[in-house]
């Protein structure tokens, strides 16, 4: 399905485009009638069910600028979005063939909105959510959309490793958006040398993080291959719902970005889906301060499914036949992995702060930006620090012992 792509300029309004602005700037220039915003996701944008004259329905995102906003979460990223996509048509179309298709990219005077067809799904992780979880049913999607984004996708085609790639794209991230976190967050917190989460006496993560350099050699990727998404969280993989339809997925929201990427990369950001982010939106945050330190955990107890598919999930990709040939000379990339989920922990943290939307748990209270940004926070240095610690006494990260800290030894409750 062709693109229709716009470049609007409609007068802009005073003081700039607000987000009710926009939406109906980009609503009008489509002739869309807006229905219900639709809260579940994790990107700034914001999203509407909308209806077209004809009585299709569409989903319209829309993105104004915001300050603070972090890369990944900027105008410049959604609108490389639809860039990405197009290239994957060209380099790995059976990928592509998974995309929910673009069907309207407006590019406005300081904001952007796009269209998809309205998808009748549920996200990767919904299995895990039910009474029983149905763990195996996760799996075996799982397995699906890896063959799908790993091999027909990231695997099309590879390139050299540049010098110094996970200090940059992983480690640097986090690093580059520490400032903005400072801003946000109680000064003791980001500023303090020393802090104890759970009991646990850790070292500040921009800390901890240099005594990583020079030694990440062994956890570089052989090799970047194609850019195939680059931000698959759970909720970025739409399984289809509709009773009796044949079963599919379709893939949303790339990271962005045409460079060659590290599909451990995406990995990572499944099992941190589960691990914090998913659960954080659904439940929320519970964090209390006392003279010994922070204790973090959830507002209420975790998925049972979430927990047992964390527990699977390394051996799962460790026992995937395609995953094994693709890696065999890339001895490092589970400890990569875990690596790179703790830093999805830690970079999360300042993405919250750019997402202003409301976030109602499953009781109905909201939590705060400030409220998610700090419990990431707290928990990617936990994380942050076990991991680096088990490198130091062992050159390897024990991935149960390690994920233990947020499955089996989490504070919860009101």
């Amino acid at each position: 399905m062709p693109t229709d792509r716009r470049r609007v300029t409609p007068a802009r309004t005073a003081g700039g485009w607000t987000e009710e602005a926009a939406l109906a700037a980009a609503a009008d220039t489509l002739g869309l009638t807006v229905g219900h915003e639709i809260l579940d996701g994790g990107s700034p944008a914001r999203v509407h069910r909308t209806t077209t004259p004809a009585g299709d329905d569409l989903v319209l995102k829309v993105l104004v600028p915001a300050p603070g906003a972090v890369d990944g979460h900027d105008l410049v990223s959604f609108r490389h979005k639809l860039r990405q996509i197009e290239l994957l048509r060209t380099l790995a179309p059976r990928l592509a063939a998974h995309y929910l298709p673009v069907v309207h990219f407006l590019d406005g005077d300081g904001w952007a909105a796009c269209t998809t067809p309205f998808y009748d799904s549920a996200d990767l992780a919904a299995p895990l959510r039910e009474s029983p979880p149905r763990t195996g049913e996760f799996f075996r999607r799982h397995a699906a959309l890896v063959r799908a984004l790993v091999l027909d996708g990231y695997a099309v085609r590879s390139h050299p490793t540049p010098a110094g790639h996970l200090e940059e794209v992983v480690v640097g991230r986090f690093l580059r958006r520490l400032p903005v976190l400072r801003r946000a967050l109680p000064g003791d917190v980001t500023t303090a040398e020393r802090i104890t989460v759970n009991g646990v006496r850790c070292t500040a993560p921009h800390l901890v993080l240099e005594r990583l350099t020079g030694r990440l050699a062994p956890l570089a990727p052989a090799r970047l291959m194609t850019p195939a998404h680059g931000d698959a969280n759970t909720r970025n993989v739409l399984w289809c719902a509709r009773s009796g339809a044949t079963e599919e997925f379709r893939l949303i929201d790339p990271r962005g970005s045409v460079e060659p990427w590290d599909p451990v990369y995406d990995l990572a950001k499944t099992l941190f889906s589960l691990t914090v982010w998913d659960p954080a939106l659904r439940t929320g945050f519970s964090v209390r301060r006392s003279k010994h330190g922070y204790e973090v955990g959830f507002r209420q107890p975790v998925f049972p499914g979430y927990r047992a598919a964390i527990h699977r999930f390394l051996p799962h990709l460790a026992s995937h036949g395609g995953l094994s040939l693709l890696f065999r000379d890339d001895p490092g990339w589970l400890d990569r992995l875990l690596l790179t989920h703790d830093l999805h922990v830690l970079a999360e943290a300042p993405c919250r702060l750019s997402d202003r939307k409301a976030k109602p748990d499953l009781q109905g209270r909201d939590s705060t930006p400030e409220a998610l940004a700090l419990g990431h926070y707290l928990l990617g240095t936990l994380l942050i620090n076990d991991l680096v610690d088990r490198l130091d006494r062992t050159g390897h990260v024990d991935a149960a012992g390690h994920l233990a800290l947020v499955t089996d030894h989490l504070p919860g409750g009101p």
